[in-house]
């Protein structure tokens, strides 16, 4: 077993800090192979066959506004000639490399962050699946169902607000949540449950950036039809977002146990 103590944060021990911080990058690179191979495992199941067939109804939107797209690459051709990964193999590698990308990002917060409430906060209980379960769904809740009760996951072809101010809102409801559901794991104050229900209603009170009608430009009866694959899509994101934190949790908690052993 590889055993690590320290007396203090990490960042006053240069040894001890460089030995967890390379312990911590080995644990989210592992992590994140393992949750992108399963979330691109659910995502090639349910995620793919919703996204091709709302490309295909994307075809189908009024001509009137597939002319003035086409009016406009004309004049813009580095509009028209952006390069895009093409079907089948290279999509699905493209796929699962961005997958484990985010995945490594992912696990390596939960990983510092248990370090860190460890350490600071003398949170050193006893790593288990249930731990890691507690912690996999925070995650969840902080960067998908907050953010998705404002902005859901949109398909392609959908009319949204400009892609800034939609990342923007998302930014802050991810920080706003993610630090109340942390800072209320570490603290012990009673009035930490008032601080996490304000600071996750707060985005929603600011607001979400929306559109009046998403479907904009497409036939009636490719509207409802759109309509609906969207409530399957949040679903099956959702899905897909709950197995990677499942997954990043779960591994983090025991990995962190195995490897990290925090004593003060």
């Amino acid at each position: 077993m590889i055993c690590v103590i320290l007396k203090d944060f990490p960042a006053t021990n240069s040894l001890g800090s460089a030995v967890i911080f390379r312990r911590l990058v080995v644990i989210a690179l592992v992590g994140g192979l393992i949750g992108g191979a399963a979330v691109s495992l659910i995502q090639w199941w349910q995620v793919i066959p919703i996204i091709a067939q709302a490309e295909q109804l994307e075809n189908l939107k009024a001509k009137t506004t597939l002319t003035v797209s086409q009016e406009y690459h004309e004049g813009n051709p580095s509009q028209g000639n952006s390069w895009r990964p093409q079907e089948d193999l290279e999509r699905t590698v493209y796929m699962i490399l961005s997958n484990i990308l985010t995945a490594f990002g992912f696990a390596l917060v939960l990983a510092v962050s248990m370090v860190g409430a460890a350490l600071k906060f003398g949170k050193k209980a006893k790593a288990n699946v249930a731990i890691g379960v507690m912690w996999g769904l925070g995650g969840f809740v902080t960067f998908f169902v907050a953010p998705s009760v404002g902005i859901a996951p949109q398909l392609p072809g959908v009319t949204s607000v400009a892609l800034e101010f939609r990342q923007w809102w998302w930014a802050g409801a991810v920080i706003c949540s993610g630090v109340g559901l942390y800072l209320t794991y570490v603290l012990k104050a009673p009035w930490k449950w008032s601080l996490l229900v304000g600071l996750l209603i707060a985005p929603h009170i600011y607001g979400a950036p929306q559109v009046q009608n998403p479907y904009q430009g497409f036939p009636s009866l490719v509207a409802v039809q759109l309509s609906k694959m969207s409530k399957d899509f949040f679903l099956a994101t959702g899905l897909s977002s709950l197995v990677l934190w499942l997954v990043l949790g779960i591994f983090c908690a025991l990995a962190v146990k195995r490897y990290i052993d925090i004593e003060n």
